[in-house]
């Protein structure tokens, strides 16, 4: 608790708002932990990592939190090391949703395609969504077609037909009238 406070300075507000005790039960002290741990992954991941799990808290949700900040705010460099941290602490599908997290901000919000973030991604079935999202349709079916998921692939046609993508379109019909 003492290193949590220390953690925070006087600008970050008065000290009991940064308080881990609480009724465990109590959903107030729930979110205000879920916060301070959220704020924490920024300043010291080793500190907030040991919150989350003596507090038993949804890890994925506060890193996917963080992550959608670091990329609100344009801090590809802090994203890189916080990704960095997290890495061997979550399974392939849990590090696929915090990815996703950071994408969706920079492919709606920025409008920009973020594609060393998709490159990371380890399902292809996250791959081609995340390409979609950014407007990528070509190598959303490259990824769908190569994986042979003929659900990823099917939405990529709907896609492709609805952003008028003809050429992508064309793809998606022959790969699909070859397996199906």
């Amino acid at each position: 608790m003492v290193d949590v406070v220390r953690s925070f300075n006087e600008v970050d507000g008065s000290q009991w708002k940064h308080s881990l005790f609480g009724n465990p039960n109590d959903p107030e002290t729930f979110r205000r932990r879920c916060e301070i741990a959220e704020t924490l992954a920024e300043k010291n991941f080793d500190l907030a990592f040991q919150v989350i799990y003596d507090f038993t808290l949804p890890a994925v949700d506060i890193y996917a939190g963080v992550a959608a900040s670091l990329a609100e705010r344009k801090r590809g460099g802090q994203l890189t090391e916080f990704l960095r941290n997290i890495k061997g602490t979550i399974d392939d599908d849990d590090w696929d949703q915090v990815l996703g997290a950071a994408i969706n901000v920079y492919a709606n919000r920025h409008k920009e395609r973020p594609d060393r973030l998709i490159d990371m991604l380890t399902s292809s079935h996250r791959k081609v969504l995340a390409c979609v999202v950014c407007g990528r349709l070509k190598s959303a079916f490259q990824i769908a077609s190569r994986s042979g998921s003929v659900a990823d692939v099917q939405y990529v046609a709907h896609q492709a037909l609805h952003a008028n993508a003809l050429p992508v379109l064309d793809m998606c019909k022959q790969w699909l009238a070859q397996y199906m």
